[in-house]
């Protein structure tokens, strides 16, 4: 009995894992939306792979490594891949890099800025190998969630084509903002800043930030549907940074 409650965690983590894969191979297509909802669907059975191994009393040493490599696939290389495709298609100058080998002669095309991208992999597998000896207050990440951040960056390219926000599409995308986003959720994701869970919800005092993230959330939802999410994530964001600010600024008058 115990091997075949291990095995309903371990299948759901694997499901995330192929999830993955099928994001990066869509990601390297430039297929974003399908990339978007297995981004999507590999986050949720993250959830809930975590969730039922507790319920169950099942958890492990295994389960824990098996879910970071499979986060490391869905939140680190496919976000790597769709930023790497996103600064590559604006007109950011490519090298055509020419050799022969074994009497073959090979023509490989690359941007060289793009590859800035892959940083958000590597954050990501240093967040992810921190979350796995570090210890998290409950209800409370330290740093950025790798899931929130990978969402944040495969819902760009839905942000960017959706007609509502045509005149703001300049802004949205430049080798700038791209830019900023990289460096900034890389450094999000690897610092003491506590964030939020949204695993539980109650009416407490303490939800009093959950409560007021769901309020945002649903008109802009209905308004954007899918491309609401990095809009949501960004007020996600900035809700944790003024707590993070509020309370250092309580601690410096004490």
């Amino acid at each position: 009995m115990q091997p075949l409650k291990r095995s309903i965690p371990n299948t759901l983590t694997a499901l995330n894992l192929i999830c993955g894969c099928f994001a990066s191979f869509f990601a390297f297509k430039g297929f974003f939306q399908i990339v978007f909802f297995l981004v999507l669907l590999g986050t949720f059975f993250d959830l809930f792979d975590g969730l039922i191994s507790r319920l169950l009393r099942v958890e492990s040493d295994f389960g824990i490594q098996f879910d970071s490599m499979a986060d490391l696939i869905t939140c680190g290389m496919v976000p790597g891949i769709v930023m790497y495709n996103l600064l590559a298609g604006i007109d950011i100058q490519a090298i055509n890099f020419i050799f022969d080998l074994c009497e073959n002669e090979y023509n490989i095309s690359f941007v060289p800025l793009g590859f800035i991208s892959f940083l958000i992999t590597l954050a990501t597998s240093i967040r992810l190998a921190k979350f796995n000896i570090g210890k998290d207050v409950k209800n409370e990440f330290r740093g950025l969630p790798a899931p929130v951040n990978a969402l944040f960056i495969v819902s760009l390219p839905l942000l960017i084509e959706n007609p509502l926000l045509t005149d703001f599409r300049h802004l949205i995308e430049s080798k700038t903002t791209f830019l900023v986003i990289i460096i900034i959720s890389s450094l999000l994701m690897n610092n003491n800043i506590p964030f939020f869970s949204l695993k539980s919800i109650t009416f407490k005092i303490e939800s009093l930030k959950k409560i007021v993230l769901i309020i945002f959330s649903i008109p802009l939802f209905f308004i954007f549907c899918f491309t609401a999410f990095p809009i949501i994530i960004l007020i996600y964001i900035l809700i944790n940074l003024l707590i993070f600010a509020g309370r250092k600024f309580r601690h410096g008058f004490k």
